[in-house]
């Protein structure tokens, strides 16, 4: 007999399978990250078709026989769906590109309860903020993720000798060191950006995210968000960013 499992997930992508079936990516509570098949999901009468919309919240029920390397999913009932963020294209993107970099980093079946909350926190609060910030907020929400991946920022002072560099209106952040470094440790892979932009990841960090921005901070966060996640994860680049914009 397989062995019955509950738990809430986030859908995080799904791909087609064989004819009527879906294969899905989930963040769940208790398990981590889990690969599913959901056999006739795609069938216009399939009951479990609308749980497995992306970003959707359910409590999903599903077993796993020996012989098979993945789950199959037997049941769902949607908690929360988001329709608020499916119907904003914006949202839709901004919350793609969270989706897509948990499915990149993380390791499957290791749980991680803080990191599924927060996400689910982030799609609470992304949902009913104003369009032209989604974006912005999905920059700071990807570099608050770091923290999960082992590799957040060292933002407090220089990563090398720890002085103090916030008495400049512009800073330096090395992205071979991995955080902010002064002119004695200066570096090739530094990246020249505006203390109000790290003063904005700080409060992220501590998930303070703004309720009004300055536009002009965007191309350099997301410059510094490609390039950190190029160099210190092997060379992963996030499909979905290209698109997020404000």
């Amino acid at each position: 007999m397989p062995n019955i499992l509950k738990t809430r997930g986030i859908v995080l992508r799904t791909l087609p399978f064989k004819e009527s079936s879906l294969f899905c990516s989930i963040f769940t509570e208790r398990f981590g990250k889990l690969r599913l098949v959901a056999k006739g999901a795609r069938r216009p009468k399939s009951k479990i078709c609308g749980t497995l919309e992306p970003f959707t919240l359910s409590e999903l029920i599903f077993y796993k026989r020996e012989s098979r390397d993945v789950y199959t999913l037997s049941d769902a009932v949607i908690i929360e769906n988001f329709q608020d963020i499916r119907s904003s294209q914006s949202k839709f993107t901004a919350c793609e590109a969270i989706c897509e970099f948990i499915d990149k980093t993380t390791v499957l079946e290791e749980p991680n309860r803080q990191l599924f909350l927060e996400t689910i926190e982030f799609f609470e609060k992304i949902s009913i903020t104003d369009d032209r910030i989604a974006g912005y907020w999905s920059l700071l929400m990807l570099f608050k993720l770091l923290k999960f991946a082992g590799l957040q920022p060292h933002l407090k002072d220089c990563v090398r000798c720890h002085s103090m560099i916030f008495d400049k209106s512009i800073i330096n952040f090395s992205i071979s060191a991995g955080g902010l470094v002064c002119e004695k440790h200066f570096d090739e892979s530094v990246i020249k950006i505006d203390k109000e932009a790290i003063k904005t990841l700080i409060n992220a960090s501590n998930n303070i995210f703004p309720s009004d921005i300055n536009p002009g901070l965007f191309p350099s966060l997301k410059n510094l968000l490609e390039a950190y996640i190029f160099y210190h994860i092997n060379g992963l680049t996030l499909n979905t960013l290209r698109f997020i914009k404000i």
